[in-house]
């Protein structure tokens, strides 16, 4: 029964002896990892340095580091943030939070990177590599806006040109229904040919205009027959007289 008991205390201070010493193990793995430039390695083996280690503990500088190096910004901007509210040491605060805009510049977050720089001046106001940083960060947000807006116009003009386009191919469009209604109109228009319905011909004259015509040729006829037999019975008259000049007689 001895036995039993004595063992089970040996072996919960044993586990608790190397539970104790793996955070510590793998920070310093994780620190070798990161001299030896193996930056993925490095911020794995740190983060769960971070796991295992005590609450009073604070990992976030090295895991930011480690995350920076290996391009994980976003990763490398939390860490750094973290390390920023915990620690309060103003020039480790400052530093944290130089880190933080180092991070969102690399991740093309000017906005961002610019109130981080700016925090960390408020903390180190002498430090001119932050000074620095941030007058870039600010150069490179006013060309990034000036880049937007150029894209944002030509966009403009190409959905304005694109408009255009589309309204002119309906214009056009609309001209060829127009010219092709205006040509079926013509074609309906048109006199009919040998074999046609004499209603179709577009040029007939109406039925009364043709009753007046042939109303004035008859009486033109008429009148040409009453002039020549006017002009008989002159020339019978005329021959009676020159009968009865030459023989004498009127009668």
């Amino acid at each position: 029964m001895m036995r039993s008991v004595l063992f089970i205390t040996v072996t919960f201070c044993m586990t608790g002896f190397v539970t104790g010493q793996s955070w510590g193990d793998s920070l310093r793995i994780g620190k070798k990892y990161y001299q030896e430039k193996q930056f993925d390695k490095a911020y794995k083996t740190l983060l769960e340095a971070q796991k295992l280690a005590p609450s009073t503990i604070d990992l976030s500088q090295d895991i930011g580091n480690a995350a920076y190096r290996n391009e994980d910004f976003e990763m490398a901007e939390k860490a750094f943030r973290a390390a920023a509210t915990k620690d309060n040491d103003e020039s480790k605060n400052a530093q944290n939070w130089h880190n933080v805009g180092n991070s969102q510049m690399k991740a093309k977050n000017y906005p961002a990177a610019i109130e981080s720089y700016k925090q960390s001046l408020r903390k180190n106001p002498t430090d001119e590599r932050t000074r620095y940083n941030l007058a870039e960060a600010q150069r490179r947000l006013k060309i990034q806006e000036e880049q937007e807006q150029q894209q944002n116009q030509d966009q403009q003009s190409q959905d304005d040109q694109d408009n255009n386009n589309q309204q002119e191919k309906s214009d056009q469009q609309d001209k060829n229904n127009q010219s092709e209604g205006d040509e079926n109109k013509n074609q309906q228009q048109k006199p009919t040919e040998q074999g046609g319905s004499p209603n179709e011909n577009a040029n007939s004259e109406p039925e009364s205009k043709l009753s007046d015509r042939k109303t004035e040729r008859i009486l033109e006829d008429l009148l040409k027959q009453e002039m020549q037999t006017k002009k008989k019975v002159r020339g019978m008259e005329s021959g009676k007289n020159q009968e009865q000049i030459k023989s004498g007689k009127r009668w």
